[in-house]
C-alpha cells in the first residue's frame, strides 16, 4: 500500500487551527495509478471524514491523467455519482454523465461564490474538480468556508441574516431554449431537467415546488420554491450561507436575466442587496485560491464549502463530478 503526507501550499490558511484547503501527496515519487487507486479505495471514508473538519482536500501529485482517470479515482474513493439536474451552467458530458465540464461560460466571466445547485431541493453533498488542463493565468478555483461567510454575513447585517434565515430565498431565472454558452447561466431548459419534451420538463418542476411560465421565444421564466438559504449543518452544529443568493444578484445576468431581480426573500420581498455586495467583498477576503496544477484533485464536502471561479487566459480545461452523500 502507497503512503501518503500532508504538504503544505503558499496559498493555504489556517481556520481554527487546521488546515483549508488539507492538502495530500503521495510520500514517495513514481506512484502509478493502480496504486494511487487502492490507496484511495482503501480510504476513501476516512477522506470525508477528514472533509468534516477542513471542508476542502487537495490531491496533488497523483497520477491522473485525463478524464478517465478521474472518474476511476471519484469511483475509488467510493463517491456516489449524481445526475446534473437543475443547475444553471452549460456543461459537457465528458464521461458516462459522471464527469462533466466546468461551467463553460467566457474565460472573461468570474463565476461568484456558490454552493453547488444549492439553488435546488436536493444539491449534491459534494463536488470534485479534476485539473486537465491548467491556465495560463489566472482560472483559479477560490474556496471558502460557508460557516465563515455566514459570521461575516451576520455581522454585516444581523436583521437580514435573521430575515433569510426565517423566509429562506426564491430565485428567478430565465432558461433559454437551448444552451447558451455565452452566459455562465446559459443552460438551457432542456438540458437542465434533460428533455426536449415541455411536459416532461413541466412535471420535473412540479416535483421541485417550482413556479413556471413559457415564454413566446421558447423560453423558460422560472421561480423555485421558497429554500433554505441558512443551514445548520446537522454534522458540525455549525450555521452556513448554504445559498446562492450572492452569486444570483452579482452575477445571473445575461440577455435574458436581470441580476437585481434574479433573488427574492422566500416571501417574495426584496434581498438587501447593499448587504449582499458588502458579502461577496467579505468571501474574496476569506477566500483561498490557489494555482491549478495538471492532475491536481480538489475534493469539497458541499455543505461546508463554497467555490467560485476567476478569469482566466489562455486554455484551460477543468473537470468536474457531482455525488451524493
Amino acid at each position: 500500500m502507497m503512503n501518503v503526507q500532508s504538504v503544505s501550499i503558499p496559498e493555504q490558511r489556517q481556520v481554527g487551527g487546521v488546515d483549508f484547503p488539507r492538502v495530500v501527496s503521495p510520500a514517495q515519487p513514481g506512484a502509478d495509478l493502480e496504486q494511487s487507486l487502492a490507496w484511495l479505495q482503501a480510504n476513501g471514508d476516512a477522506l470525508r471524514t477528514q472533509l468534516l473538519e477542513s471542508g476542502a482536500i487537495l490531491l496533488r501529485g497523483f497520477p491522473f491523467g485525463g478524464a478517465t482517470d478521474f472518474d476511476a479515482m471519484v469511483q475509488a474513493a467510493g463517491f456516489l455519482g449524481m445526475p446534473y439536474i437543475g443547475g444553471a451552467a452549460p456543461r459537457s458530458d465528458v464521461h458516462e454523465g459522471r464527469v462533466l465540464t466546468t461551467n463553460e461560460s467566457p474565460p472573461s466571466e468570474p463565476i461568484p461564490f456558490h454552493h453547488e445547485m444549492s439553488q435546488v431541493p436536493s444539491p449534491p453533498a459534494y463536488v470534485l474538480f479534476f485539473c486537465d488542463v491548467a491556465p495560463a493565468q489566472g482560472g483559479e478555483t477560490p474556496i471558502v468556508l460557508s460557516h465563515r461567510v455566514y459570521e461575516r454575513f451576520r455581522d454585516i447585517s444581523p436583521d437580514f441574516a435573521d430575515k433569510l434565515e426565517s423566509l429562506g430565498a426564491r430565485y428567478v431565472r430565465v432558461m433559454p431554449d437551448q444552451d447558451d454558452d455565452s452566459s455562465a447561466i446559459g443552460r438551457s431548459w432542456r438540458s437542465t431537467f434533460q428533455t426536449d419534451s415541455r411536459e416532461e420538463a413541466e412535471a420535473r418542476m412540479q416535483e421541485m415546488g417550482m413556479e413556471w411560465e413559457w415564454l413566446p421565444s421558447g423560453d423558460l421564466h422560472t421561480v423555485t420554491r421558497a429554500l433554505p438559504a441558512i443551514r445548520t449543518d446537522a454534522r458540525t452544529g455549525k450555521k452556513t450561507f448554504f445559498n446562492s443568493v450572492v452569486a444570483a444578484y452579482t452575477g445571473w445576468v445575461d440577455s435574458r436575466n436581470d441580476p437585481t431581480r434574479a433573488v427574492r426573500c422566500g416571501d417574495h420581498s426584496p434581498v438587501d442587496g447593499e448587504a449582499l455586495l458588502a458579502t461577496a467583498q467579505a468571501m474574496q477576503e476569506e477566500c483561498v485560491a490557489f494555482t491549478w496544477q495538471p492532475g491536481d484533485v480538489l475534493i469539497l464536502d458541499n455543505a461546508l464549502v463554497m467555490h467560485s471561479r476567476r478569469p482566466f487566459s489562455g486554455p484551460r480545461r477543468i473537470l468536474a463530478s457531482i455525488a451524493r452523500g
